[in-house]
């Protein structure tokens, strides 16, 4: 029963990529942990518009900035357009941000049910970087320098559009993500 179940769940998968347009993040077939223990894949995230930044978890410079502009855009929105819009934080460094340390990064922020936080291995994160052309690289004092880009997706995983920081205010990401 379990292999059956197995081989069914790679066989949607399979069908799940093969409809994603080719420009598609989501087709990077890697897998993930989220911030409740469950493997997922970008895939997973197929069906609704996101926000995705790169952060880690014990940043206290640059990265509580971003989740505070991220958590502007949610609290902007309408509960329907809340249900059309997701927020994907990725660790920077999956070694630390393991998903026990991203629950509990996700409890002190109040981060609902409409934030997914991923921790991947280095290889992973590194290739998704490429993917949406953020730059970072460690330091010798520990901390990461990195792009502070928020990427809107489209909910086939393509990208909208990148930006740093809400020069518009939260609801020109709204109005640009087309909610």
């Amino acid at each position: 029963m379990m292999k059956r179940l197995t081989w069914l769940l790679m066989l949607l998968s399979l069908n799940v990529l093969a409809s994603l347009p080719g420009d598609s993040l989501y087709q990077l077939d890697d897998t993930w942990q989220n911030h409740h223990e469950k493997t997922v894949t970008m895939a997973s995230l197929t069906g609704k518009k996101q926000l995705l930044a790169f952060i880690y978890t014990d940043c206290a410079t640059a990265c509580p900035v971003l989740v505070s502009d991220l958590k502007r855009i949610q609290q902007a929105l309408t509960p329907a357009q809340q249900q059309r819009l997701g927020f994907v934080l990725v660790s920077l460094t999956p070694g630390v941000d393991t998903p026990k340390v991203m629950a509990h990064f996700a409890g002190k922020r109040k981060l609902d049910e409409h934030w997914t936080l991923l921790s991947g291995d280095d290889g992973q994160v590194r290739t998704l970087a490429m993917a949406l052309n953020i730059k970072y690289t460690g330091l010798a004092n520990g901390e990461i320098a990195h792009s502070n880009a928020i990427t809107a997706l489209d909910d086939q995983g393509r990208i909208l559009f990148q930006q740093s920081g809400l020069p518009g205010g939260p609801e020109a990401v709204i109005e640009k993500m087309g909610l």
